[in-house]
């Protein structure tokens, strides 16, 4: 990739905590196939599961500030924790462009496919707390459809290790799922509330064969292409892929390649993102942006006082 490039304007953009949301995009290349994407995971503060909300949305908002610069036709949050806590704000916040998340999609699918009424959720902390999926299935149902939330905060951190199947992943899955086979045996469709998540369905499915469990990415893919609302082609005969990261560019190829099921040929751009309370402009030269000598993004730290940006010999 040649990082002095604008992208081609009208491509999807997406954005996660960490390489977790390469399950969505996965599921996005399969049905855009002819549709240019970026897509940048923030490694160097995942996972954004445990943090506060104001700080969630403080880091959607340098996320999307940055993907907006590449003049996407749509924005992704592929990410359950901003799009079950601050997904309002951000669309409210930039409405040039649209965003969406993948909440909905999935609370969508599991209504359609429970029959029991009785559906779970399987998630990070925050998303659990936050409430949203009872919030969203109930709006959906009139309050017909129950919601039993389990936080699964040892399901990320494997699945960046690349820990998804055999007996360490099968120990934990089953402490998690535990109360789906003991206490809420009535549970006969579970949505996978994470996109770090889909990776472990081989285990989840052997632990609970009976049970539907929806990977939202998948289902917000096919509810877009079914709505329209992403047509076009990029007009190229080779649509381009760009990935960007805040850290760790080796760790995201590594750990990436394996969720996306595709190589990833040349390392991402790091990016050093811009604090929005200061709405510090991204450089651009003739090149566009570009990487300092060392591989990191030349946009400036906002956060640090121009005094102290000289005085480090910035």
């Amino acid at each position: 990739m040649n990082v002095g490039e604008r992208r081609p304007e009208g491509g999807i953009a997406l954005f996660d905590s960490g390489v977790g949301g390469l399950t969505v995009l996965r599921h996005f290349w399969e049905t855009f196939p002819d549709r240019d994407f970026a897509y940048l995971g923030d490694m160097a503060r995942f996972p954004y599961g445990t943090k506060s909300r104001e700080t969630i949305l403080r880091f959607a908002r340098e996320n999307v500030l940055f993907l907006r610069t590449l003049h996407p036709s749509l924005i992704v949050a592929a990410c359950f924790t901003v799009s079950s806590q601050v997904l309002p704000e951000l669309s409210q916040e930039f409405p040039d462009v649209p965003i969406v998340g993948v909440l909905e999609a999935g609370a969508r699918a599991a209504c359609r496919l429970t029959r029991t009424g009785s559906v779970g959720v399987l998630a990070t902390e925050g998303t659990i707390s936050s409430q949203a999926y009872p919030a969203v299935i109930g709006e959906m149902t009139a309050h017909s459809v129950r919601v039993y939330g389990q936080a699964c905060p040892l399901f990320a951190p494997m699945v960046e290790e690349g820990v998804t199947e055999g007996p360490i992943a099968e120990l934990v899955a089953r402490k998690y799922l535990e109360p789906f086979l003991s206490v809420y045996r009535e549970v006969d469709t579970i949505i996978l509330g994470c996109t770090h998540y889909p990776p472990l369905r081989r285990t989840l499915e052997a632990i609970l064969p009976d049970i539907v469990f929806v990977d939202p990415g998948q289902e917000l893919a096919e509810e877009l292409k079914k709505a329209g609302k992403t047509n076009g082609s990029s007009g190229n005969p080779l649509p381009e892929r760009h990935f960007y990261v805040t850290d760790s560019p080796e760790r995201f190829v590594r750990i990436g390649e394996n969720l996306l099921g595709h190589p990833i040929r040349e390392l991402p751009e790091v990016l050093t993102l811009p604090d929005p309370p200061f709405l510090t402009p991204f450089p651009e030269t003739s090149r566009g942006f570009f990487a300092k000598e060392d591989g990191r993004s030349a946009v400036p730290d906002a956060t640090v006082l121009p005094e102290r940006r000289e005085a480090g010999g910035r």
